[in-house]
């Protein structure tokens, strides 16, 4: 019997937090938002947590080249050559086209057996798909993309077990929470990351939007990017919003924080 409890970090302690514990192992998840917010970035936070852990995690490119990736990581401080070398990590790269999805309709097994294939035998607990708005990409007819994503999850979960972190890019200034109007419905939850303007800057936020079968916390939160840390989620954007007004535009990494005066960042 499937144990809800039993819970996966997402890398990110306050997210954990925010999620009621982190990931309910097992279940796939979404993490949205615009183009350069961050997505990838947390994806990537997920899997070196998992790796550092000693597990096997696999991550799925799907539109750009894993080598690019890496080397974006390694900007972090993030060095996932190591792993990749003793086989715990398996980044593979994945193309699908709108004209196969229009060929083979519903045939997902394609896509789901090249990352079988790519685990070889391997325990693998973690997976990402990045970003799974990719598949198809400027296809017209989307009924196929999104048949086609609906059997790529759910094979994913029944054949696999693994946990899946798959993003998904929206236009720009879109109020929508997915490229092809599906994915959060799949998804057990959806974490949202934005870029709002403020007083000419660009303030990064994120919040969790859905959590199924979870407790969670709803609240918007400021965050940064870090070398060595990646993603850290700071205080409630509404609190910074009221400390710009005040006081001008600093951050504080706890909330219980607030009265004192926060580092610059």
């Amino acid at each position: 019997m499937e144990v809800l409890s039993e819970r996966v970090s997402t890398g990110v302690p306050r997210l954990d937090t925010m999620l009621g514990g982190g990931f309910i192992r097992g279940r796939t998840y979404l993490v949205t938002g615009e183009t350069g917010v961050g997505k990838t970035i947390l994806s990537l936070q997920f899997i070196l947590n998992g790796l550092q852990l000693g597990e096997y995690c696999v991550y799925v490119s799907i539109d750009e080249r894993i080598e690019g990736v890496l080397r974006g990581a390694e900007s972090l401080g993030w060095d996932f050559w190591s792993y990749m070398q003793t086989g715990q990590f398996i980044p593979l790269e994945l193309r699908i086209y709108s004209s196969d999805i229009r060929k083979y309709g519903k045939d997902s097994r394609a896509f789901v057996d090249a990352i079988y294939r790519a685990m070889r035998g391997r325990p693998v607990t973690r997976l990402v798909l990045d970003p799974v708005s990719a598949l198809a990409q400027g296809a017209k007819d989307e009924f196929f993309v999104r048949e086609y994503l609906r059997e790529i999850i759910t094979t994913i979960e029944e054949k696999f077990r693994v946990t899946t972190l798959m993003t998904t890019d929206i236009p720009t200034g879109s109020n929508t929470l997915s490229r092809f109007a599906l994915e959060e419905f799949l998804a057990s939850g959806v974490v949202v990351l934005k870029v709002n303007k403020l007083l000419g800057r660009l303030v990064r936020t994120i919040y969790v939007r859905k959590m199924r079968w979870s407790s969670m916390d709803s609240t918007e939160y400021v965050f940064t990017i870090e070398p060595g840390r990646g993603i850290v989620i700071r205080e409630p954007y509404e609190v910074y919003l009221n400390r710009v007004a005040s006081k001008g535009p600093k951050l504080v990494d706890d909330p219980s924080k607030q009265a004192k005066e926060p580092d610059e960042t």
